[in-house]
């Protein structure tokens, strides 16, 4: 990853200043990174202030921040102190991309895959057997964007991620419609490192054909195997994308 994701702060920031997005961040990638593992008190709003070079309440902030996100909690007299990660909020789009770190990316890939296994196919057999016409058209026009796409990877992620949502939102499902935005920033993370194999988005089209045939063609038990082959090709192209990552890391 960039510089830009260093989970240790080496240099003040300067002046003092509201919290932003990049305080809770580094903050959080410190945890994230095993400066402050689970169960270890941070030093106090004051200390941190100092180190950050913000105001007290600017800090307070960015640690409500990650409290509310299940990160962090505070008590009387024992501080603010990491919560085990069963309880963070691993779903949340900052969460996610704090532990699409280096050290964590290949740990959090894998199980994002293993929540697609789970929730996809199955949302696909719902689809085929009650998505309406109107439902399966908006799946149709994303699959036919990512035909426009060719070869450009870039070009293909948005139709390709509005492809898979749109399978969730036929299932008329709320629940899964709502799980479907959730989990938004974990497929997008699973493009960038799926799509980046050489020619991979275009040898996936015909994949993404299937599903949609047999959702159009009304055949549950197809189309839940159409998108368990789908995904076993994306993990397999996250798996050597991983690999990749590895073999250029210094």
């Amino acid at each position: 990853m960039s510089d830009q994701y260093s989970s240790k702060i080496t240099t003040p920031l300067p002046g003092r200043r509201r919290a932003g997005p990049s305080v809770a961040d580094a903050i959080a990638r410190r945890v994230v990174g095993g400066e402050w593992p689970e169960g270890a008190v941070l030093p106090t709003e004051i200390e941190l202030a100092e180190e950050l070079g913000l105001a007290r309440t600017s800090v307070r902030e960015a640690l409500g921040n990650l409290k509310a996100k299940g990160m962090l909690v505070s008590r009387p007299k024992t501080g603010t102190r990491v919560l085990p990660r069963i309880q963070w909020n691993m779903l949340d789009e900052d969460v996610l991309r704090w532990c699409w770190s280096d050290q964590n990316r290949e740990r959090t890939a894998l199980h994002l895959m293993q929540l697609r296994r789970i929730v996809e196919p199955a949302a696909c057999e719902i689809a085929a057997a009650s998505a309406s016409d109107t439902d399966i058209a908006v799946i149709e026009r994303a699959y036919r964007a990512m035909d426009a796409a060719g070869t450009d990877p870039v070009a293909f992620a948005g139709p390709d991620l509005e492809f898979h949502r749109g399978i969730l939102r036929a299932t008329g499902n709320p629940f899964l419609i709502s799980l479907g935005a959730t989990i938004e920033t974990a497929l997008r993370l699973s493009f960038e490192l799926s799509t980046q194999q050489p020619g991979a988005p275009r040898k996936s089209l015909s994949m993404h054909r299937d599903v949609l045939d047999a959702i159009w063609a009304r055949k549950p038990a197809q189309a839940r195997l159409a998108m368990e082959t789908l995904l076993d090709v994306t993990e397999s192209n996250i798996r050597r994308g991983l690999l990749a990552v590895a073999a250029s890391s210094p």
